[in-house]
């Protein structure tokens, strides 16, 4: 069963908490964030957006917290990968911009 201390020390030991996240209630003002939280005796999870409102498609419910934070977990994950994948295809297009100038001037 997995607990909330375990999930946030693992998020912690693979860098996933340079991404925003919050695990409980407070989450009214966080921008761009994975957000889980109980409401009504169900967890839930969702994304924040700049605005730090929820983003209405993300919304996840889940019946037990162990299924919820393994599930949070593999949301941390996700969003770690996303960031590689969008950094390294920003750096493959400087690159191409770089050897188009260099190939007109």
């Amino acid at each position: 069963m997995t607990t909330v201390e375990a999930t946030v020390a693992t998020i912690e030991a693979e860098g996933l908490d340079r991404f925003r996240y919050v695990i409980g209630d407070d989450h009214g003002n966080e921008m761009n964030a994975l957000v889980l939280t109980c409401r009504d005796g169900v967890w839930t999870s969702f994304s924040t957006s700049e605005r730090a409102s929820v983003v209405t498609t993300s919304i996840r419910t889940y019946e037990d917290l162990s299924d919820a934070l393994d599930d949070f977990l593999r949301l941390m994950r996700l969003r770690a990968e996303e960031h590689a994948l969008m950094s390294r295809v920003r750096e493959s297009n400087r690159i191409a911009r770089e050897q188009s100038r260099d190939s007109d001037g």
